[in-house]
């Protein structure tokens, strides 16, 4: 036998790059969603506004 040949190498591989993920449709991209403030038995609403975490991603922004 003979050793005259070369071990093989690997060939480095080139970066993809990383998918981009869509965004939410709720809260646009923002993560956060805002709901009108409804007070008392009857739920009537105020002139307030509340930001909170979408339900839809949880405050990550994507989809």
């Amino acid at each position: 036998m003979s050793a005259d040949t070369k071990p093989s190498t690997r060939r480095p591989r080139s970066a993809k790059p990383a998918p981009v993920p869509p965004s939410c449709d709720t809260c646009d991209g923002t993560g956060e969603t805002t709901t009108t403030v409804r007070v008392g038995r009857k739920r009537r609403e105020i002139g307030a506004t509340q930001t909170g975490l979408c339900p839809s991603c949880l405050g990550t922004g994507t989809a």
